[in-house]
């Protein structure tokens, strides 16, 4: 399967460099050139002789861990091995010879999952991924916490208005704002001290967090079996933000999505 220049398909179908150039052809030629046997090449690059035959006849590819190291027995550039100009591998070539050997394996594995990805079936259009924080604590179940930028578990989510809007999420606990708002269901919060009347927030009141319609007497329920929590000036109640929505199970990114995101943001694999 070609996609973005480079065919790494194992099977059958030949593999190919970004210059349609079969991996097996290049090999076999450069043997050759440089007088090995496949077995010479295979103890040079530390893999059994019939691992270079494969290569040669397009049944199997080197590993990307192995292909600095093949590229050095066969006196050829890496540039070459992958099918790209010489302008086109100056800077990136350049960089990757600086490199440790500890930190030239860590882009080689990147490199790797990029063409497994690759080969993956893409979506029609990309979407645009962004990263929330699931709060540790639960509304109306006990003490909970301002979250800032550090705590709680990563959430990888699709951007839309909602995603977008949002500082955190939040599990609701109970059942007293049913049925709008059901035991286990994640929340979108947004930060915000002061609420419009009629508006669901998370409240802290007492050391405790809740979930609750803001009115000027006091937080509300909307399952009628609960009452309202009313206060004095005197209680100490605080409004972390506005409840926006719930979270849906298709604004999850998919495992390829929170591939691309972490890598893309530098985030470890």
């Amino acid at each position: 399967m070609q996609k973005g220049g480079v065919c790494m398909k194992t099977g059958s179908a030949e593999m190919k460099n970004a210059s349609g150039v079969p991996f097996g052809d290049i090999i076999r030629n450069s043997r050759k050139r440089k007088q090995l046997s496949q077995e010479q090449l295979g103890a040079l690059v530390q893999v059994k002789k019939n691992a270079v035959g494969a290569w040669e006849a397009g049944r199997s590819r080197p590993d990307l861990s192995s292909v600095p190291s093949l590229c050095e027995a066969l006196d050829i550039p890496l540039s070459s091995f992958f099918g790209y100009a010489a302008e086109d591998k100056e800077e990136w070539e350049i960089y990757y010879d600086r490199l440790n050997a500890r930190n030239r394996k860590i882009i080689l594995r990147q490199m790797e999952r990029l063409y497994r990805l690759q080969d993956q079936e893409v979506q029609p259009e990309e979407r645009k991924i962004v990263c929330l924080r699931l709060n540790h604590d639960s509304a109306s179940a006990g003490p909970v916490s301002f979250l800032g930028e550090n705590g709680g578990e990563k959430i990888y989510l699709s951007a839309d208005e909602l995603t977008e809007n949002s500082d955190e999420l939040i599990r609701v606990s109970g059942d007293s704002m049913e049925p709008l708002f059901c035991d286990g269901d994640i929340v979108f919060l947004q930060y915000s001290d002061h609420l419009q009347e009629g508006e669901i927030g998370i409240f802290i009141h007492d050391d405790a967090g809740y979930i609750k319609e803001y009115r000027k007497d006091g937080l509300y329920s909307r399952n009628p079996r609960y009452a309202p929590i009313r206060f004095s000036e005197n209680d100490s109640v605080r409004c972390v933000g506005r409840v926006l929505g719930t979270l849906k199970s298709e604004q999850l990114a998919t495992g390829l999505e929170i591939d691309r995101y972490r890598m893309t943001h530098g985030e470890e694999v």
